[in-house]
């Protein structure tokens, strides 16, 4: 019988607590099948501080966070948060010409949001604003500043602002490049977790998707919100996929960032494999 000292330790899975990972994370926080992590939620800025401090092996990570670490980070294959048009939880609010803004109330809970924002605003409207960090009150924003960035369930959920115009980001950037945004990544340290725990992250994803319905009644019933607005935002506005469309649209996201500063230099884009050395070297031959 094995006792403790034979236990292998679980590693510490960071999520981001939006409605928009509830699929990616179905199978591991419901146990529906054999897996070796602990799930710890938060949002994405706090995750990224805690994986780069090495108190998480694996987090689902802004792609700007990820691009900002990237010479010590892999990427799980297959998975990602991803929009291919209208996405309707990253909105930036405005209620002057976008041409004439001078500040914008940023989300703190944010990050690769306000690269994309200051992005789009720099390429499609020929302005550099003022950003300056402020809680998601669409209201209280746009008090103290020309434009207001809210992202996730705040935007989703919570836009009783009327006689408000505003951006969906994602669709300005699929006008922009013709390319998917991706929002988020499952990314950690090289070395951090095996096989098993790649395959793992993959088949929650799976999981998620097949069983989708049960996903959105579940979320319908803790946010209290519609099921059919639930269901429609998980299939239609968000994608969960990283493909090769996805990878070429958060390497140009990654590029531009580098371009307009916000990125130091231009990072890697590496991957956790998906066979051993010994699979990958039999399969070439």
């Amino acid at each position: 019988m094995a006792g403790p000292k034979d236990r292998i330790p679980k590693k510490r899975l960071g999520a981001v607590s939006f409605l928009n990972t509830k699929p990616l994370i179905y199978g591991i926080e419901n146990n529906l099948f054999p897996h070796n992590f602990e799930l710890v939620k938060a949002i994405p800025s706090a995750l990224a501080v805690e994986l780069n401090a090495g108190k998480l092996d694996v987090a689902l990570i802004p792609s700007i966070a990820y691009a900002r670490n990237s010479p010590t980070l892999r990427i799980v294959p297959a998975c990602g948060i991803v929009a291919h048009g209208e996405v309707n939880s990253i909105r930036l609010y405005f209620n002057k010409d976008l041409k004439s803004i001078r500040t914008v109330a940023l989300d703190i809970s944010s990050m690769t949001s306000v690269v994309l924002t200051k992005i789009i605003l720099a390429e499609r409207y020929e302005t550099k604003p003022e950003f300056i960090a402020a809680l998601p009150d669409v209201n209280k924003m746009l008090a103290s500043a020309d434009a207001a960035l809210v992202i996730g369930d705040a935007a989703l959920f919570k836009t009783e602002t009327a006689g408000v115009n505003y951006l969906d980001l994602a669709e300005e950037w699929r006008d922009m490049t013709g390319l998917p945004f991706v929002f988020a990544v499952w990314a950690g340290r090289n070395g951090a977790i095996n096989l098993d725990d790649t395959q793992a992250i993959i088949s929650s994803k799976n999981l998620g998707l097949d069983n989708i319905d049960a996903v959105c009644r579940a979320a319908a019933a803790e946010y209290n919100a519609d099921f059919t607005l639930v269901k429609s935002y998980l299939t239609e506005n968000i994608q969960f996929d990283l493909g090769e469309e996805e990878i070429a649209g958060m390497r140009q996201y990654f590029e531009m960032a580098y371009y307009h500063g916000a990125l130091e230099y231009m990072p890697l884009v590496n991957f956790y494999p998906l066979e051993s050395p010994a699979e990958e070297s039999s399969s070439h031959n």
